[in-house]
């Protein structure tokens, strides 16, 4: 117990010794106070108060040789984004389940739930000490490989490189302390107080999730600068750029529902692989709670992607074309395959639970007519529509 406290310790000061370092050193910049300029996006008076964005002719990229760094730093990155939405998603399914368990008036239920919560905040410090690892790579990496870019990012964002740092600390902390203090906070009277720790560390997680999305945003739809890139010193601009709350809502839903289909994909595992009948259904009832999560929040994905897409468009019709009918259009048609899939695997793990029921066998006429609908609107989904 030690030893995994001691790590995910290490790691935590890890990524906070690198965001310091990386805050003093972009901290040193001095602004370029000059004229009254006009926001990009907001179109409000300021003064700038930044450094502009690097000209084509001032940018570096660092190489290696003949190697793509770019294709380095998007797996990293790709895996940063996996175990980050992992440990956001974790804290929200223990808290979910704690209060199932306080809620609950059958002791074996309620005993049931807080045990399932306590195994997967064990599993949440695991993927904290991974994902600070990680991000001190992709932090690094993008210090190397794009300097310039960097020393734009971190000159526009420096006020507030100290905050991500405190919610970061402040989120391990917690997280820390929630699953520690499970045990001596088991009794009826503290039990509600640590289920508030882990609302509070909730809050933490989503705190750092808005800020990283304000990172991404800016980068695709600048707010809060002028036309040369330079802060004009509101800070409320810089974080609330066009696509900040269309993608706070697309991650958040999309970090829900991954972590959902990890842990449900783990229960599917243990299923075949238990020895005993207790444990199936242990695990049959874990793969059915994580069933309905992952469901919960996949049905509002495509209403949030069409409101991030759309807001994409509002900002700029020629990066929503490139995006949708251009260059990268091969990638939502990926994704629109892997969102059809999606849809029919859970309704055939719905059909085939429903055939263990008694009484089940009934419904089995009306399910290759279901399949067929579904596959027909995947198809005229994936269909490209050209409107002249």
């Amino acid at each position: 117990m030690k030893k995994r406290t001691h790590g995910a310790f290490w790691s935590v000061a890890l990524i906070a010794m690198v965001l310091a370092v990386s805050w003093i050193g972009w901290g040193s910049q001095s602004p370029s106070f000059a004229e009254d300029a006009t926001d990009l996006y907001f179109k409000t008076p300021g003064v700038p108060q930044g450094p502009p964005a690097p000209s084509p002719q001032d940018t570096v990229y660092s190489r290696i040789g003949s190697f793509d760094s770019r294709l380095l730093v998007w797996f990293v990155t790709q895996q940063h984004t996996y175990f980050g939405g992992f440990v956001l998603a974790l804290p929200i399914f223990c808290v979910l389940l704690e209060f199932l368990g306080l809620s609950s008036k059958k002791p074996a239920l309620a005993l049931r739930y807080d045990g399932l919560a306590r195994d997967l905040a064990k599993v949440s410090l695991l993927a904290l000490s991974v994902t600070a690892v990680v991000g001190s790579l992709m932090l690094g990496m993008f210090i190397f490989f794009y300097p310039s870019f960097m020393k734009y990012m971190g000159g526009t964002f420096k006020a507030f490189m100290p905050f991500y740092a405190i919610v970061f600390v402040g989120e391990s902390l917690l997280l820390i302390l929630y699953y520690y203090s499970w045990s001596r906070m088991a009794a009826p009277a503290l039990k509600w107080g640590h289920a508030s720790i882990g609302v509070l560390t909730n809050l933490f997680g989503a705190a750092l999730l808005f800020l990283a999305n304000s990172w991404s945003a800016f980068m695709m739809a600048p707010a809060g600068v002028d036309a040369k890139g330079r802060f004009l010193g509101n800070g409320w601009h810089l974080l609330h750029s066009a696509l900040w709350n269309p993608l706070n809502v697309h991650r958040f839903l999309a970090d829900i529902m991954s972590g959902g289909a990890v842990v449900l994909a783990y229960a599917c595992y243990r299923f075949f692989t238990s020895k005993t009948d207790e444990e199936r259904a242990y695990f049959d009832w874990v793969g059915y709670v994580f069933l309905f999560v992952t469901v919960c929040a996949l049905l509002p994905m495509p209403f949030a992607g069409y409101w991030l897409m759309r807001s994409v468009y509002a900002f700029s019709q020629s990066m929503g074309v490139t995006m949708m009918g251009g260059l990268l259009t091969w990638l939502f048609v990926v994704q629109a395959l892997l969102i059809g899939a999606l849809f029919l695997g859970v309704n055939y793990y719905l059909w085939q639970s429903m055939a263990r029921l008694r009484g089940g066998e009934r419904y089995q006429p009306y399910y290759q007519s279901l399949l067929g609908v579904l596959i027909l609107a995947l198809f005229i989904w994936l269909t490209p529509h050209t409107v002249m």
